[in-house]
């Protein structure tokens, strides 16, 4: 199983804020972008991606759309397109973890291992518990044969997942969460896995 696909499962389960600094979208670009976020919860890919499409449609700086977009493309394996989904995110928010977070993975899925590595330590930078971009800076640096960095790398996803209630949760509003904020256990021992057979296989 793709780890986007069992880090897919865990996401959209809390609720954050609407990016600052850009006016907040529709209702009804809401609304389709969070019928986007429950079809991908439920596995349906192609037409969670119809709705995030409709809310961008409606709303062309709805940040936390792009950044879903770019998580969900992720998953299915469309690796352009989620980058390009990111840097749209990007574009309108420079300091979107997720957005980070998504571009590193795809660049990573995309061979592209030291641009990879940057975007998961900016996302890492701009918010330190987002357990995704740790287990994308562990996967680039085995891949880059950093074996020791990767290593600490996976022990800081082991520390962040062993204590979430260390994790502040962020405030209630109308859009569901974006990819990555939080990482519930269960999920993140598959991911874990994931990277320790990746790693045998090397």
């Amino acid at each position: 199983m793709k780890r986007g696909i069992i880090l897919l499962i865990a996401l959209f389960t809390m609720i954050m804020l609407v990016c600052p600094g850009t006016a907040a979208p529709s209702e009804q670009a809401i609304n389709a972008y969070n019928k986007g976020v429950d079809l991908a919860v439920g596995g349906n890919f192609s037409q969670a991606l119809e709705s995030i499409d409709q809310a961008l449609a409606l709303d062309q700086n709805f940040t936390l759309a792009w950044v879903t977009r770019a998580g969900i493309l992720n998953v299915m394996g469309d690796f352009n397109q989620s980058l390009e989904a990111s840097e749209r995110a990007l574009a309108i928010d420079q300091n979107q973890p997720e957005a980070w977070t998504n571009r590193a993975s795809a660049l990573i899925s995309l061979g592209r291992d030291v641009e990879g590595l940057e975007s998961a330590d900016r996302a890492i930078e701009l918010d330190p518990r987002l357990s995704e971009a740790w287990i994308d800076r562990a996967t680039a640096l085995s891949n880059l044969g950093r074996t020791q960095e990767a290593d600490e790398a996976m022990q800081m996803v082991k520390f962040l997942t062993q204590e979430p209630e260390a994790v502040t949760s962020p405030v209630a509003t109308t859009a569901k969460a974006p990819l990555s904020w939080i990482l519930v256990p269960s999920a993140m021992g598959a991911a874990l896995g994931y990277f320790l057979k990746k790693r045998d296989s090397l």
